[in-house]
């Protein structure tokens, strides 16, 4: 089924991405056998907060730089337009956050949209300089971000602030490669202007990004944001949630690592996504059941504060299978720039999911929103799927 010898892509992008993923897992992991369950739980709210909102201030364009970017002039001057708009839009969220107290997650905000893994930058290094240099900066700037969590955690005494004290502290030493960036390039104001014009005409594009990317961080994390606002004792009950979920989020690593490794064969033959979904499921269904085997040996001897949570681990496992099969469709989708039927999908589950997780945590409490998660994650898995096959026949028979 495989080929006998790896790609340099596989080594180099896959490397990137389980790094990356790899470091996270450590932090979280030393962070639950270190901390409470309520500040634990907290972490987890903040860190979830800054991903969502993260993504609003960088308002799509990441995924801008990448489809509308061709001379290098263009990719330059789009960098800068975008960033100077994103610490716009940061700075136009100071009264709001003031109102609820939460301004010291404005510098972890615009770290996480210019600087970190799926922000700005990272794009334009990717259309810039090729996938090989994109891949060490993710590696370098996770590596810089997750140490200097670690050292937060266990030296300096820093529990539920732990992520916005990363983004705080690194935001000022990636503003200084901004700048040497923008200082060397030479910024034209005449040729600002120009690009400025394409720009703006752009941005009704980025806004749809925005909605779809939005919709799409709030649909996986609604289960999180509802538990906060509504269960009596939030932070204790996030703790168990997020802890379980992210060992059966463990899955995603096979299907984001896989296309994103063979994004380029998806774009040019359209065959080749039955080939992917079959190592995908293959893979999938191993690593479940690997986890399944191991996630109460876990909990029983290293995590033993979450030893009652292994009936939720099974529903969120089944939720995250179903969502580990729908990656490469929503892909896809984007690959036949089927944006507006992406984004219809995303706003109708995010909807769903809503409704499904308030309705399941006050019939059932915690486990009834991990199985309302499981079954709007396995509908959308549906629906994902009959669009894919009905679009592949599509391009088949013409």
């Amino acid at each position: 089924m495989f080929k006998k010898q790896i790609q340099k892509s596989y080594l180099l992008y896959g490397g990137a991405i389980i790094i990356a993923r790899g470091l996270e897992y450590v932090i979280l992991f030393s962070a639950a056998s270190l901390l409470t369950k309520e500040d634990y739980g907290e972490l987890e709210y903040y860190k979830k907060f800054i991903e969502v909102f993260s993504s609003i201030i960088a308002f799509g364009f990441p995924s801008l730089i990448l489809s509308y970017t061709r001379s290098s002039d263009s990719k330059t001057y789009f960098y800068f337009l975008s960033c100077m708009i994103t610490l716009v839009l940061s700075v136009i969220t100071i009264p709001l956050f003031s109102f609820y107290k939460l301004t010291f997650l404005i510098t972890p905000l615009l770290f996480y949209a210019l600087f970190f893994n799926g922000g700005i930058t990272p794009s334009y290094l990717l259309v810039k300089m090729g996938g090989k240099k994109a891949a060490y900066y993710k590696i370098i700037t996770s590596i810089l971000f997750y140490t200097l969590l670690y050292f937060g955690l266990n030296y300096f005494d820093i529990s539920s602030n732990l992520y916005p004290f990363g983004g705080t502290w690194l935001l000022p030493v990636f503003s200084i490669y901004l700048i040497f960036v923008f200082w060397n390039k030479k910024i034209v104001l005449i040729k600002l202007k120009k690009y400025w014009k394409l720009f703006r005409k752009l941005l009704v594009s980025s806004f749809t990004l925005v909605l779809s990317n939005f919709s799409n961080l709030m649909f996986l994390y609604t289960d999180i944001f509802l538990i906060k606002f509504i269960a009596k004792n939030p932070d204790v009950m996030i703790a168990d949630f997020s802890f379980a979920l992210n060992v059966a989020a463990t899955l995603l690593l096979i299907p984001i690592t896989l296309v994103q490794v063979d994004i380029e064969k998806l774009k040019q033959n359209i065959g080749y996504i039955k080939i992917l979904n079959r190592r995908i499921i293959v893979l999938v269904f191993l690593a479940s059941v690997i986890l399944v085997t191991l996630y109460p040996i876990l909990v029983r001897n290293l995590f033993e504060l979450y030893e009652d949570t292994i009936v939720l681990f099974i529903i969120l496992l089944i939720a995250k299978i179903f969502h580990s099969l729908s990656t490469l469709y929503g892909t896809n989708l984007l690959i036949l720039k089927k944006f507006s039927l992406n984004l219809n999908v995303n706003l109708f589950f995010l909807a769903l999911n809503i409704i499904f997780c308030y309705l399941g945590y006050i019939l059932f409490g915690i486990l009834g929103v991990a199985s309302s998660s499981a079954i709007a994650l396995g509908l959308r898995y549906i629906v994902l799927m009959h669009y894919n096959n009905k679009y592949i026949e599509q391009k088949y028979y013409k």
